[in-house]
C-alpha cells in the first residue's frame, strides 16, 4: 500500500481552502467545486457588500445564520478555533458562540472581513508547516474544506435573496 506524503496532503487542503476563500486565480484555472470566476470565493463575494447588505436577513427573521455577517463571523470563529488548536490551545466545541453576530456597522464589517482574511492566511500557513497529521487532528483539517464550501454556497444564496 502506498502512502501520501504529508506535504502533498497539506498542499491539497490549502489549495481547496484557497478555492473556497479566494476563488480561482483566473478564469482559465480549473476549479474543483467553485465557479470559475476570480471573484467567486468568499472574499470576492463579500468585498463589494455594504454593512447594511451584510446585516440584511435573507428571510427577514433576523435570526443567526440568516445574514452574510453571521456566516462570515461563523467562518472566522471556526478558523480562529482551528488556529488555536494548531497552537496547542484547547479546542472550543461550543458552536453556538460562533453565531452571535447577526448585524454589523461599517467599522465592524470592515474588521470582520479583515480578520477572516487573517485567519485564513494563518490557517493555511500553519497547515503547510504540519509534518504529522493523525486522527481527529486530520479530520478537523479536512473538515475545513467542506465547511468553507458549504458557507460559500450559503453566502451566495443569501446575497442573491437580499439583492432581488
Amino acid at each position: 500500500m502506498s502512502t501520501i506524503p504529508v506535504s502533498d496532503l497539506t498542499q491539497s487542503i490549502v489549495d481547496l481552502l484557497m478555492e473556497a476563500y479566494q476563488g480561482p486565480p483566473d478564469a482559465n484555472t480549473p476549479t474543483w467545486f467553485n465557479d470559475n470566476d476570480p471573484n467567486g470565493g468568499v472574499f470576492g463575494l463579500i468585498s463589494p457588500l455594504s454593512a447594511v447588505e451584510a446585516s440584511t436577513s435573507a428571510d427577514d427573521s433576523g435570526k443567526p445564520g440568516t445574514t452574510v455577517a453571521s456566516h462570515i463571523e461563523h467562518l472566522r470563529w471556526s478558523l480562529a478555533n482551528a488556529n488555536g488548536a494548531l497552537r496547542g490551545d484547547p479546542y472550543q466545541s461550543n458552536w453556538i458562540e460562533s453565531w452571535k453576530i447577526i448585524s454589523v456597522d461599517i467599522a465592524e464589517w470592515n474588521l470582520l472581513r479583515l480578520t477572516l482574511q487573517t485567519e485564513v492566511k494563518t490557517i493555511c500557513n500553519a497547515i503547510q508547516k504540519q509534518e504529522n497529521l493523525e486522527g481527529p487532528f486530520l479530520n478537523g483539517l479536512l473538515a475545513l474544506v467542506p465547511h468553507a464550501a458549504y458557507h460559500l454556497a450559503t453566502i451566495r444564496q443569501i446575497i442573491e435573496r437580499i439583492r432581488n
